[in-house]
């Protein structure tokens, strides 16, 4: 009982791991610097951060500020 071998689960981590790498190098030039999930180096709680620092100051400053939360999926 021969079973023939498969090569097509190496040659895809191959070409994934090809594309991967390149796509390392533009992506930082394309993805937009206010876009923190899923981004190396970046974290979601930054953007969390930052919400919470604006509201403080438009508190402090007695500003009006207008706050809404869009959430995207697929």
């Amino acid at each position: 009982e021969f079973r023939p071998i498969s090569l097509i689960g190496c040659v895809y981590k191959i070409l994934a791991k090809t594309l991967a790498n390149r796509l390392k190098l533009v992506l930082p030039d394309i993805i937009d610097e206010r876009q923190f999930a899923f981004i190396q180096g970046r974290h979601l709680l930054h953007s969390v951060l930052i919400a919470n620092e604006v509201v403080e100051e438009a508190k402090s400053s007695q500003k009006p500020c207008l706050v809404f939360k869009v959430d995207f999926e697929k």
